[in-house]
């Protein structure tokens, strides 16, 4: 689902867990990532990189689905992605992992873009050009 930045809301961030913010503009996606994510959230923020996931792709989705029972929510902001953090996306999407939020923070997309195509078409997923 395509949402333009001025009509994110703090709502928007509470119904949905995964979000696509794309554009060369690094200091506006900062910006959006700040004011509506950041600040209304309360639990822990990860920044990780795109390349730190894929070479340790099995490490990572375990820790994401082992939580303990005192773990407060968990929001996890993957920075310069590619098309290659799409199997990633798939396998958290068929896990249905819980009190985790992921924005994924991308340079310009094309058009025939996989992983733009791929947000831009779901319903539970946002996409934020």
């Amino acid at each position: 689902m395509i949402i333009k930045s001025f009509e994110l809301k703090k709502n928007i961030f509470e119904k949905y867990n995964l979000f696509l913010i794309y554009g060369s503009n690094e200091g506006y996606k900062n910006q959006i990532t700040k004011d509506v994510f950041e600040n209304s959230f309360t639990g822990e923020i990860l920044r990780i990189e795109e390349n730190e996931i894929l070479n340790n792709y099995d490490e990572f989705i375990s820790n994401l689905m082992n939580k303990s029972l005192f773990e407060e929510e968990k929001l996890i902001i993957i920075l310069r992605t590619s098309e290659k953090i799409l199997n990633f996306i798939n396998e958290f999407i068929e896990r249905k992992i819980e009190k985790i939020k992921i924005i994924i923070n991308s340079n310009n997309l094309e058009k025939k873009s996989k992983l733009r195509n791929f947000f831009e078409k779901e319903k539970e997923l946002v996409c934020v050009p």
